[in-house]
């Protein structure tokens, strides 16, 4: 590419050209004058015109140079001014962008260390319900069922038995969905494409009502754990954001790992529905979950797409650099 900023050696050739054309000018003007008696010719001829004073008007003329002259040396001038107060601001605005530029980056490294630090949060408590809750809520099952066995003539003891037992056990279904919702079963054994499985058909179980259509090609191997994470999370805010807010009835979820030969590897999400639609830029302000999915992104250095699907519906976008 060729640059149309000019080197301080072609300025100085280009007023040399200039000052040469300028000579030359003079030059043949001075020859075409005296070839063809240009001044008496003008004395002859404004001799004719003395009543309208045509003889002065070389004097008008004269002043009227200067005047120009004076007249382009002032913008000059101004021009000058203008172009050092724009040189000034654009060293400003540099200044600032490389600030943005910087602070963007320390954004991002705090909202990745936010993020972290809530991951570890949610596997503690995770663990916490695994081991302690979960643990003595199977101890209590596991005892009511062996108390219910015992033969006993009492049968309000027997239904108060059962109600516990029932209790316990409903009580183990919410700790395994909780489980499940604050820790990826298997995202670092099995992988991200088993993980995005499990996760689709335990909320299917959910939410029969919902046609999902689901195209998962994914080479795991490429696939890092925060990477995987963040597109685990994603999804998971997705889907209920459109339980809550789409009136959807068809989902659309395709996951793919991209080869770009110069660009390198990439991980594309892209979930679709078929509910009302919304405003993306409306959207993006009313809640926290779609803001925390952009900024999850980001901070990966990838790609947050939000808009609306024709005839109806919405599509989210997301690309990640592997």
């Amino acid at each position: 590419m060729i640059s149309t900023k000019l080197s301080l050696n072609d300025k100085k050739n280009r007023g040399k050209i200039d000052l040469a054309i300028i000579v030359v000018a003079s030059l043949l003007t001075y020859l075409v004058a005296g070839y063809f008696d240009l001044a008496e010719r003008w004395i002859n001829w404004a001799a004719l015109g003395e009543f309208y004073q045509l003889d002065e008007i070389i004097f008008v003329l004269l002043v009227f140079s200067s005047g120009l002259m004076w007249f382009g040396r002032r913008r000059y001038i101004e021009l000058q001014e203008t172009l050092k107060r724009n040189l000034e601001i654009k060293t400003k605005l540099e200044l600032q962008n490389a600030d943005n530029a910087k602070l963007l980056l320390q954004n991002r490294a705090l909202i990745k260390h936010i993020t972290q630090v809530r991951e570890a949060e949610r596997n503690h408590l995770a663990s916490e319900l695994h081991d302690v809750f979960g643990q003595y809520l199977a101890a209590i099952d596991v005892n009511a069922s062996v108390a219910i066995k015992y033969k006993t003539d009492d049968p309000k003891l027997q239904s108060i038995l059962k109600t516990i037992q029932d209790s316990a056990s409903y009580l183990r279904n919410v700790t395994r969905s909780q489980l499940r919702s604050l820790k990826p079963p298997g995202l670092e054994t099995v992988g991200l494409s088993a993980a995005i499985e499990d996760l689709i058909s335990q909320w299917q179980m959910s939410f029969p009502q919902y046609e999902i259509n689901i195209n998962i090609e994914v080479d795991d191997r490429l696939v890092d754990y925060d990477t995987a994470l963040t597109v685990y999370r994603c999804l998971q805010e997705a889907l209920t954001n459109i339980t809550r807010h789409a009136e959807a009835h068809k989902i659309c979820i395709d996951l793919v790992t991209q080869n770009k030969s110069v660009q390198g590897n990439d991980i594309s999400l892209t979930i679709r529905d078929d509910g009302k639609g919304f405003d993306p830029n409306e959207a993006m302000g009313k809640g926290l979950g779609l803001i925390g999915i952009r900024e999850r992104v980001h901070a990966l250095n990838g790609l947050f797409k939000l808009h609306q699907a024709e005839p109806t519906g919405s599509v989210l976008t997301l690309n990640i650099p592997l």
